[in-house]
């Protein structure tokens, strides 16, 4: 081997402009509509692999064809149900199914104001805040991360695609990790977009109080031009707030939840903003619709990915790992977590989902996986084609015995590649059933498939359970008693009830 040669070539690697960065720049300079071709779309086609579930070799098998096709003509009545707008989907009165035609309603001209709007405020601002919690957060969050610099904030403003620093608040109420957030936006010029529908939601609310009145402090009067409300269409605190102070606002739709909405102006200003081309998403949700649309079983992936998971659920697997092989998928599978949990767990039943980002968590708890409680469904979100190359360079001791690597030509994407595959070889095996949904490439349009196939699988599998995917009345719980034990105005009653059941319980305390 010419280790001279493998050297120059590793540092003409390493050397290159980062795929990624080359990216966003586009991005920045050519923000305009956007249609795939043919070649794109087979190019960058989703694929759900069930080799080591569906396999009837006569080794290890876990679930038959012929169990799916028992099932089949059940899951596509649930399907049709859903298309026609029928079965338990509603929210009150409301038929939460307005993600479903989603991507065929959204205009190629809303598109088009949502990004104009992102670059008047885009072109005032330094940094961005996006607050949200749950659904107006995940989703957006995830598509940030997954399409952008692992390290965003910290290039210049050229290499973001002449783009501000994004940050999320709103999700949570550490007061350690919001002043310290606050540290990395000292001294920069803010925008802000508060995603609430009702302007209530004690998370965001504290978040949006401290964050406005930092900027009205500074800005003055001219404090709305840097504000931007996603909430209710007609009513709300947000709503009303919105229209004393005069803040540009988009809707969060009655007909879509929370966890359904990346698609909608709670995902798309923010998305924008990060220069992310919001034509493309668009279009990889309307070509998983069109492929999801049908009623062929073994045509349909959200059908079989349904049905696949309601069986091994049946079958007794109550955890799903779901892992990646890529940091900036891993975000997705976070998505993932609040997705199916929220959405199945109802009555006793559904599948704790558990993100893991492969190697690391072989490392960590893969032992289990292989040999632990066969209580696990393993599904791996494959990212196919990484942005960048990245060369194994030769060693002439080969003290750590890669050569052989490096003398086949093989890089640090073949191995990543091989950390979903040996897993799924050796879990397979080790009697954890697993299924592989291979992601082409980190575009918009791959994450756009992504995001509408579990969309509509996990309503499939709600229907399939005899619930309703679409509500989530346990999470009202944590809620009630954490405004209760705040003494909200209305709730005092509560508080008290709640703090005599507690200094009633048996006190263990070691």
């Amino acid at each position: 081997m010419n280790n001279t040669r493998a050297e120059e070539q590793q540092m003409l690697e390493i050397s290159a402009p980062n795929n990624t960065i080359l990216r966003q720049q586009s991005a920045g300079q050519h923000p305009g509509r956007w249609e795939p071709d043919e070649s794109f779309v087979r190019d960058n086609r989703l694929e759900l692999d069930l080799t080591y579930i569906v396999n009837e070799s006569g080794h290890g098998v876990f679930i038959s064809r012929a169990e799916l096709e028992a099932l089949a003509p059940q899951v596509i009545e649930h399907h049709r149900q859903l298309k026609r707008g029928e079965g338990d989907c509603r929210d009150g009165k409301v038929p939460m199914l307005g993600w479903q035609s989603l991507p065929d309603e959204i205009t190629p001209e809303h598109l088009d104001d949502v990004r104009a709007a992102a670059d008047r405020l885009a072109d005032k601002i330094d940094a961005f805040v996006s607050l949200g919690i749950g659904g107006s957060y995940l989703g957006l969050a995830a598509t940030v991360k997954a399409l952008t610099h692992t390290y965003y904030n910290q290039l210049s403003r050229t290499q973001r695609g002449d783009r501000p620093e994004i940050y999320f608040l709103g999700q949570n109420t550490d007061p350690d990790y919001f002043r310290d957030t606050l540290d990395m936006l000292q001294g920069k010029r803010i925008g802000i977009n508060v995603i609430s529908k009702s302007g209530t939601t004690t998370e965001t609310a504290i978040a949006f109080r401290i964050l406005r009145r930092l900027l009205e402090e500074y800005e003055g009067e001219r404090a709305g031009e840097f504000i931007v409300a996603t909430t209710d269409k007609a009513r709300g605190a947000l709503r009303t707030l919105a229209g004393q102070k005069g803040y540009r606002s988009f809707v969060v739709p009655d007909d879509i939840g929370g966890r359904f909405s990346v698609l909608t102006d709670v995902g798309l200003f923010g998305l924008a903003m990060a220069g992310i081309n919001i034509h493309e998403f668009v279009a990889g949700f309307r070509q998983m619709k069109q492929r999801t649309d049908g009623d062929t079983f073994w045509s349909n992936p959200a059908m079989v990915h349904a049905a696949v998971r309601y069986l091994a659920h049946q079958k007794g697997k109550k955890v799903e790992v779901v892992a990646t092989n890529s940091l900036a998928v891993y975000e997705i599978t976070r998505w993932m977590e609040q997705l199916f949990p929220e959405s199945e767990g109802h009555h006793g039943y559904g599948m704790w989902v558990s993100p893991s980002m492969y190697s690391e968590k072989l490392h960590a708890n893969g032992q289990m996986v292989q040999d632990g409680e066969r209580n696990i469904l393993e599904t791996f979100l494959r990212l196919v084609e990484s942005d960048n190359t990245v060369a194994i360079p030769g060693d002439p001791d080969d003290l750590d015995g890669l050569n052989y690597l490096t003398d086949a030509g093989r890089d640090m994407n073949f191995v990543n590649r091989l950390v979903i595959d040996g897993p799924a070889y050796a879990h397979f095996n080790g009697g954890t059933p697993n299924m592989t949904i291979n992601l082409p490439r980190r575009n918009a349009f791959a994450v756009g498939q992504l995001y509408y196939l579990m969309e509509r699988s996990v309503a499939l599998s709600g229907y399939l359970a005899g619930h309703n995917p679409f509500i989530q009345p346990g999470v009202e719980a944590y809620k009630k008693a954490m405004f209760a034990l705040a003494g909200k105005p209305g709730r005092e009653q509560d508080g008290r009830a709640i703090a005599e059941s507690i200094d009633a319980l048996e006190r263990t305390i070691i």
